[in-house]
């Protein structure tokens, strides 16, 4: 059910969020868009922050509920809660001084809006901090699996942007400081309903003044390995626009961009399903409840998988269309890097129940290594196939490639560490069935493409009829026997519920 309710809520903030980007484009203008990128690019440098902290915090939170430890709960949060509020007081000094000096002498801002800057820099940092701070609350959310209270206040807080959004031009002040000091305003009422609501609900969500090394220790070395995938992947962003940059110039770089807005949505889907499942494997492994860590680590790993593939086949098909209607214009490489970026997504989605099972054990070390190395091998061999004239398009190829490599090493360490695990099984269950359905699913894809129709009935068609055919094979021939009986008790009892 928890599942159900994160993926309906994030279809439709989807749909939402890409409207506001729409609207805040319009509102602000090129100009003002670009320096409010450009500044908060500078504050979210430290973003990967944010998500090492909430996978640490949760991973404990989790094994303390597993075992029903109350003190130690407690524990966990009045640490964090100091860990948190020490990282943000360093990242606003650190901002305020070396931050501000950057934008004055390294940004390429109009003279005439540096004032606007400067007022988009300060709110941006102040919305990012409370981002921080109410790691410790949202954590604990997660961590109880309350994901209808989290489905609201993210809800809530998409819903605030976009009236921001609407509101810009309409307010007797400069648009771009209006923009920033509305996302501070939401970022202020996000982190309210987050803290307000768990220390009321929670009964470990009230501060003690607590000296426990040893588990301050386990938290900050947990953080500190996570964060070499999360530098990794930032690097694989950021080193992907140099080398694009640097042999094709801003065209592309454009369309790298709109590639990576598409990303976002498709990473936010996934999360939204991962979120559903990590705290269940997590309490499952700290029990030592094996066997029923195993049938969830198979069943999210089919669910993620098969619903990805349902939103994604109709995506890649009309992408040309899809862009058009979204920004109004499109190129070809436009069309390929959003193509290849879905495809990268759902690759690359298939690590998180092993990465959940990994993070549970805490032996993360020689897997965050391995793992983020074969990553990061994606930048030489851009390089070395742009060099060689190859296309722009070798970025995602190349991604795409490795990502393929850096699963079958997870692979490995996920036998390492959890010895039940079993490649057959995972081909047998996994592989084979979803090899099957994306082959069955090009199939129909190429036989809707040679109906006799215009292009609109034909997106129609594509968008109608192919998800309900992946998810309809999915079930046929993803699903082993016991799989389908406890779908259909599921279904049973909510008919009969009614």
């Amino acid at each position: 059910m928890n599942t159900i309710i994160l993926f309906i809520r994030m279809f439709v903030l989807t749909i939402i969020n890409l409207y506001t980007v729409r609207l805040v484009l319009k509102g602000l203008g090129v100009i003002d868009y670009g320096i409010f990128n450009a500044v908060a690019g500078v504050v979210t440098t430290s973003a990967f922050l944010i998500s090492i902290l909430e996978l640490a915090i949760q991973r404990f939170y989790s094994i303390s509920l597993g075992k029903n430890d109350q003190e130690s709960l407690n524990q966990i949060f009045s640490i964090s809660l100091k860990i948190t509020i020490f990282i943000s007081i360093v990242i606003f000094i650190a901002f305020e001084s070396a931050g501000l000096w950057f934008i004055s002498n390294k940004l390429n801002i109009p003279f005439e809006r540096l004032d606007a800057a400067y007022y988009c820099f300060h709110f941006g940092l102040a919305a990012f901090i409370l981002t921080l701070l109410q790691i410790p609350f949202s954590s604990a959310v997660f961590s109880h699996e309350d994901m209808n209270i989290y489905a609201l206040f993210s809800s809530i807080d998409c819903i605030l942007k976009l009236f921001v959004a609407l509101l810009i031009g309409k307010i007797a002040m400069d648009n771009l400081s209006f923009y920033s000091l509305g996302l501070l305003i939401v970022a202020i009422i996000t982190y309210t309903n987050y803290s307000f609501y768990s220390h009321l609900k929670y009964a470990e969500c009230k501060y003690k003044k607590v000296k426990n090394s040893e588990l301050t220790k386990k938290i900050l070395f947990f953080s500190g390995w996570t964060m070499l995938g999360s530098i990794s992947k930032v690097c694989m962003v950021q080193g992907s626009t140099i080398l694009l940059n640097i042999f094709f110039g801003p065209i592309s770089n454009a369309a790298f961009a709109i590639s990576m807005q598409i990303s976002n949505a498709f990473n936010a889907l996934c999360n939204s399903m991962v979120l559903a499942v990590r705290p269940a494997m997590i309490k499952a492994y700290s029990n030592q409840s094996n066997d029923y860590l195993y049938k969830i680590f198979n069943l999210s790993n089919k669910f993620i998988l098969y619903v990805l593939l349902a939103v994604a086949f109709p995506m890649i098909a009309n992408m040309e269309l899809i862009i058009k209607i979204w920004l109004h214009e499109t190129t070809p490489e436009t069309v390929l890097f959003a193509q290849l970026t879905i495809t990268y997504i759902v690759i690359l989605a298939l690590n998180n129940p092993i990465t959940i099972i990994i993070q549970a054990t805490g032996k993360i070390r020689q897997y965050s290594i391995n793992v983020e190395g074969i990553s990061l091998l994606c930048l030489p061999i851009s390089y070395l196939a742009f060099y060689a004239g190859l296309s722009s398009a070798w970025i995602y190829y190349s991604m795409i490639a490795v990502c393929g490599l850096a699963h079958i090493e997870r692979l490995r360490c996920l036998k390492k560490t959890y010895s039940i695990f079993q490649y057959k099984d995972y081909i047998k269950e996994l592989c084979i069935p979803a090899s099957v359905i994306i082959a069955c699913g090009i199939i129909i894809e190429h036989l809707i493409e040679n109906i006799p129709v215009n292009a609109t009935i034909h997106a129609l068609i594509s968008i109608i009829c192919l998800p309900l055919f992946i998810i309809s094979i999915s079930c046929i021939i993803g699903l082993n026997k016991k799989e389908k009986l406890i779908i259909k008790d599921i279904l049973i009892a909510k008919f009969k519920a009614k």
